[in-house]
């Protein structure tokens, strides 16, 4: 089963700015009411969903700031040997450095090998 290794949000709802590397194990997401715990979860299922379309609302944006994208990066490691295909993944397939958190642009060598999806609105 893949597991998140890192995720990025960018001026979604409540999220201004977010880069989460999660712990090994179970994470909690612990919070007031409207502090983001459910804007985490639905950007993780926006980049995971199996869906042929999405409608965004202008709420959909941190305040209402439609000069700036709503960026949602989700970064998967632990990939089963299917996800890690050259021919069919090639181009998103990225090395993860589980020490720093660092995501870099290519699989290599002391890298894990991860697959990181992107959704831009």
């Amino acid at each position: 089963m893949a597991l998140v290794c890192v995720l990025e949000i960018e001026n979604f709802r409540a999220v201004k700015g977010l880069r989460w590397v999660p712990g090994a194990g179970i994470n909690c997401l612990i919070g007031p009411g409207d502090s983001g715990k459910s804007t985490i979860l639905d950007a993780i299922d926006l980049c995971l969903g199996a869906r042929r379309s999405l409608s965004f609302t202008d709420t959909d944006f941190h305040g209402l700031d439609f000069g700036h994208p709503v960026r949602i990066a989700l970064t998967l490691g632990a990939l089963a040997a299917p996800l890690k295909n050259i021919d069919s993944y090639g181009d998103f397939l990225v090395g993860f450095d589980a020490a720093t958190g660092l995501v870099e642009p290519e699989p290599g060598a002391g890298l894990e090998t991860a697959l990181t999806l992107q959704l831009t609105v």
